[in-house]
């Protein structure tokens, strides 16, 4: 017996759906998602912060906080050979990080003698961000923005799951029956 015609869902009225809707349903998990790191108070944002930078291997955490601004210093590794200081701070906010903020966060990098820093955004960085983040100066600064943000809490299953869902559409072919 196939599994269209199994007792289990032989009797099962699903609701009729729009494809345009369906496809809305499924891929406006991002947008949702984004508006809620938004509008999450504070204390809250600062808690899935540090829940991500933990599963990431993160640990020793020290936080410091100034109004939108979320920072702090951890460390990776178990203190052997592969140890090492990351500073980390979060900007959260609508508007594209630029340029300037790459650079105070990289002065500040290098005041406080971290070796990696990661620069988080709830939204996006400009180009001239991008690029100055990437250049061969030291400290190295990773920029995660809004996009990465959400694919990582996607992989690492905090707040979010996935369900696969199969869609079969069945098309009519009239003509078809027209000539038989």
């Amino acid at each position: 017996m196939d599994e269209m015609n199994s007792p289990a869902t032989a009797n099962v009225q699903l609701p009729e759906v729009d494809a345009a809707d369906l496809l809305a349903q499924l891929q406006g998990w991002r947008e949702k998602l984004a508006d809620l790191l938004q509008e999450l108070p504070p204390d809250s944002f600062e808690r899935l912060i540090l829940s991500v930078l933990e599963k990431e291997g993160i640990h020793d955490i020290e936080v410091s906080r100034s109004g939108e601004k979320l920072a702090g210093i951890g460390h990776v590794g178990s203190g052997g050979f592969l140890s090492f200081r990351v500073a980390f701070r979060c900007l959260r906010g609508r508007g594209r990080i630029n340029s300037a903020e790459v650079e105070d966060f990289r002065r500040e990098l290098q005041l406080g003698r971290a070796d990696k820093g990661l620069l988080i955004s709830t939204d996006s960085f400009t180009q001239e961000a991008q690029l100055k983040a990437a250049s061969e100066r030291i400290p190295e600064i990773n920029l995660v923005d809004s996009a990465q943000l959400i694919d990582t809490l996607k992989a690492l299953q905090l707040g979010l799951r996935s369900e696969r869902v199969i869609v079969e559409r069945v098309l009519l072919d009239e003509a078809w029956f027209g000539q038989v």
